[in-house]
């Protein structure tokens, strides 16, 4: 293949459609705790490019952002610039992008492989509290109030037109610099990936646990996470933009990944259960800290 050739396929590789749909499988995967397929994955591109992802997921954010969205122009450029200096090597360090095109049925054939657990339901612990195995005869006595919950992308329908009934193309959210979400029922952050150009999210007083698709929002500086089930900020150490973050009652131990953000100047971290020694690193990097 010559250069020519080779620049033309990895320009129809990334486009803003192939990224997202790549960006989202991988996503989801690692949301899904699917790290054996991810490995998996590193492993089919690795002669392209070289990413470890561990046995619990470490490693997961410099795969993502390689296929994240809001990067499109600058591989565009890379893939442009080789090309003229006739750098087959570097055009060739694109092209891990080829094998990652089918993305979905690559994930769907090797999750074929993955061990599955097919006990029957008589094995279940059904005394779990919270669940119970109901025969049709017999009597439901009492029906328990589901709690409403909504991922990010409905979110932002109900708050704009009051349902989720209508079509809302993804790429309106690029578009949108500011999302105010706060007390919304979001437990589930599915679209916040999309939103490319935020540089303001509230997403205060909701049931939030996994932050890992704000990983790609490069363009953020204000982020309000108080009053969620926050137990890991390992995808903040992305936000390289990040200024003012308050994570406020949630769960988290660790505030290492803040360390690594240089422009941050302000963090709400009260109600968590952080060491001292890590709130006195913080403040000598120069951030104002809330604990």
């Amino acid at each position: 293949m010559t250069i020519k050739e080779l620049q033309e396929k990895l320009q129809e590789a990334y486009t803003l459609r192939n990224l997202n749909n790549i960006s989202l499988t991988l996503i989801n995967l690692y949301k899904n705790q699917q790290y054996s397929i991810l490995q998996k994955i590193t492993e089919i591109i690795s002669d392209c490019i070289d990413i470890k992802i561990t046995s619990d997921g470490k490693g997961f954010s410099k795969l993502i952002m390689l296929y994240h969205p809001d990067r499109i122009q600058y591989h565009v450029n890379e893939i442009n610039r080789f090309s003229e200096q006739n750098n087959y090597d570097g055009l060739l360090s694109y092209s891990h992008i080829l094998k990652m095109e089918r993305i979905e049925e690559i994930a769907t054939s090797l999750n074929s492989y993955e061990d599955i657990d097919y006990s029957p339901v008589y094995d279940w612990d059904i005394n779990t509290e919270g669940f119970s195995v109901i025969n049709d005869s017999d009597t439901v006595k009492n029906n328990k109030t589901k709690l409403i919950e909504y991922d990010f992308y409905d979110a932002v329908k109900i708050r704009y037109y009051g349902n989720t009934d209508i079509e809302y193309p993804s790429y309106y959210l690029e578009d949108t610099d500011e999302f105010e979400l706060s007390s919304s029922d979001i437990n589930d952050l599915d679209g916040v990936q999309f939103c490319i150009h935020a540089r303001i999210i509230d997403l205060s007083n909701n049931r939030i646990s996994d932050i890992t698709p704000l990983i790609g929002l490069a363009y953020l500086e204000e982020l309000n996470l108080s009053d969620n089930q926050v137990g890991n900020i390992d995808a903040l150490s992305n936000l390289t933009n990040l200024k003012r973050v308050i994570l406020s009652n949630n769960c988290f131990e660790d505030i290492s990944p803040l360390f690594e953000l240089n422009k941050l100047e302000y963090a709400d971290l009260s109600e968590n259960k952080i060491s001292l020694e890590q709130i006195n690193e913080l403040i000598e990097l120069g951030v104002t800290v809330d604990n």
